[in-house]
Order: structure tokens, then C-alpha cells, then sequence
């Protein structure tokens, strides 16, 4: 894919790029340099939501105090 810069610097990347890539109106990205003159391009998202399904879990429901006596029996295993 191909992308061409404007006079103010800025790019517009490929819908195809966005799509696959899940990228919307306002998100960030973050460029890295891996050498060579090559850089990789990571979506950056402080949107909280799209963070759902990333974990999944098959139980029962766990109440807040069954969370805060699993929290509080790690912090004392590291004690």
C-alpha cells in the first residue's frame, strides 16, 4: 500500500491499512523505527471498551468481595 504526504506533513492512510487495523476517527498510532530505514505502525487506544473479549473467563460470577479477597491473598503471597 501507498500513502502520499501533503504539504502539512500529513498522511492518509489506505482504508484496506485502517480496516485492518481497526483504526477510527481520533485514534492515535504510534511509529517505531526497527532500522534500516523501516518502522512498524501499532494502533494506540486508551479506549477502554475496545479492550472487551480480550480476556475471556468460564465460571461463576465472582462478587467484589470474592475479587478483593483474591487480590489481598496475592499481595500477602508477595509479602
Amino acid at each position: 500500500m501507498e500513502a502520499t504526504v501533503t504539504v502539512k506533513g500529513q498522511i492518509t492512510l489506505p482504508k484496506a491499512l485502517r480496516d485492518a487495523l481497526h483504526l477510527k476517527t481520533g485514534d492515535r498510532v504510534l511509529f517505531e523505527e526497527l532500522g534500516n530505514g523501516a518502522y512498524m505502525l501499532t494502533p494506540r487506544t486508551t479506549d477502554v471498551q475496545a479492550l472487551k473479549g480480550c480476556v475471556s473467563y468460564k465460571g461463576a460470577a465472582k462478587t467484589l468481595q470474592d475479587m478483593e479477597a483474591a487480590i489481598l491473598a496475592n499481595t500477602e503471597s508477595l509479602s
